[in-house]
């Protein structure tokens, strides 16, 4: 009997895989891109691929034969009804660098192209709204970056996800309504629109709330992502976390922090016109001191206000890493005062290849990066840098030993 009920076991399991393994396949091959689809109708052609089964559509493309002010999406293609747009991720190459946008135009916001300055499809400049059906539940990253017209935006309701920059540089947006279904948002969904002031959410939405204009997950323990064009940012008093890269494209010029925040993650307070911070005295987790954010626990760097030439790290920090947040800008005409107290620094830190830094310790802190060994990509060898005149050697040996050069511009003080 237990040798059949095992036998049993077995058979099920392998079935269960077989079933899990065929879903998947099929799942992966849902769209047919080997052949493409096209509708034209007042003015606008539409190129689309259509599942396996002829059931749903995918706009991936358009092209726009006059300007319009409204673009209303048709509900179907070839009967099908329309349920993904713009580029996805399976038309790019191997390994690509760069997006798409709906329009055909090439996104890299890492260069500043938007593609606002594009022609290949100029007449997308004159858009201001964009009519969704209903049964859109999937917009590709980058889709409607770059239309400076657009001013309102109200996302379909079965949308659970918005991409990175589906909407950024969208220069006179100023009105966001999320859909009742959405569940993320990249940070980056609307970077350099800025003049969003506001966001708005369907009460019924079981993830998110706005709250003062900004959103937040249900519970309001958890500032998700600041509108752009806010200039004053009260957190407010039921906030535990600040979700990283929440003040991503943020214009804001003054942020109250306030006791209840527990944990900053990576980079979320990071915007380049903020001044002034403030840090309820009474937080327990996070301390202010010289312009600057550490963690008391482990004298970890959090944020850094650039406000002056001057930055002098606080000397109870012992960790600079990839995470710190940068308010304000700090360039080629900064100092940067490291203190003999901080012990380690991790690959990508903040301050590499921009200020003048000044290494106040005789001895260098530890390095931190992926490539042991060779950590050089972790040292300010791109830097204007001071050490103490006794320790200089002591520097040298240490940039040697990770990099086996030279460093380019080393000075003692």
């Amino acid at each position: 009997m237990k040798k059949r009920l095992l036998c049993f076991t077995m058979l099920l399991t392998v079935t269960i895989s077989a079933i899990t393994f065929t879903n998947n396949v099929k799942a992966a091959t849902k769209w047919n891109t080997s052949k493409s689809v096209m509708k034209e109708e007042n003015g606008i052609k539409y190129s689309a691929y259509l599942t396996e089964d002829g059931k749903e559509s995918w706009i991936y493309q358009i092209k726009l034969s006059k300007k319009i002010t409204k673009l209303t999406l048709p509900k179907e293609i070839n009967q099908a009804k329309l349920t993904r747009v713009g580029f996805g991720e399976e038309l790019y190459g191997e390994g690509h660098d760069s997006y798409i946008n709906i329009f055909g135009d090439t996104i890299e916001p890492w260069h500043g192209c938007y593609g606002t300055l594009s022609y290949n499809d100029k007449n997308k400049r004159t858009i201001q709204e964009i009519v969704f059906p209903n049964a859109v539940n999937q917009i590709e990253a980058a889709s409607f970056t770059g239309m400076t017209k657009l001013r309102e935006l109200k996302m379909p309701e079965q949308i659970t996800k918005v991409p990175s920059y589906a909407f950024a540089k969208c220069t006179v947006l100023s009105k966001v309504t999320f859909s009742k279904n959405m569940q993320s948002i990249a940070s980056s969904a609307f970077l350099h629109s800025n003049q969003v002031k506001s966001f708005s959410c369907p009460k019924s939405n079981k993830t998110f709330a706005v709250k003062k204009g900004m959103l937040m997950t249900k519970s309001g323990k958890t500032l998700v992502l600041v509108p752009n064009k806010m200039k004053k940012i009260r957190i407010p008093t039921s906030v535990k976390t600040i979700k990283a890269k929440a003040f991503n494209g943020s214009q804001a010029t003054s942020i109250v922090i306030p006791k209840s925040v527990k944990k900053i993650e990576a980079k979320a307070l990071s915007s380049k016109k903020v001044t002034k911070v403030s840090l309820s005295s009474k937080n327990k987790i996070y301390k202010m001191a010289n312009n600057c954010i550490y963690r008391k626990s482990d004298g970890l760097l959090v944020g850094v206000i650039a406000k002056t030439k001057k930055v002098s790290i606080p000397s109870k920090v012992k960790v600079i890493d990839d995470t710190v947040s940068v308010m304000g800008k700090i360039g080629t005409k900064n100092q940067v005062h490291i203190p003999k107290s901080v012990n380690k620094v991790v690959e990508r830190w903040i301050f590499y290849g921009d200020a003048t830094v000044y290494f106040h310790g005789m001895k260098p802190p530890v390095i931190v990066s992926e490539y042991n060994g060779n950590e050089f990509t972790a040292l300010p060898i791109f830097n204007k840098v001071y050490v103490p005149k006794k320790a200089k050697n002591t520097y040298i040996k240490w940039a040697k030993d990770r990099d086996g050069l030279t460093w380019h511009d080393l000075h003692t003080f």
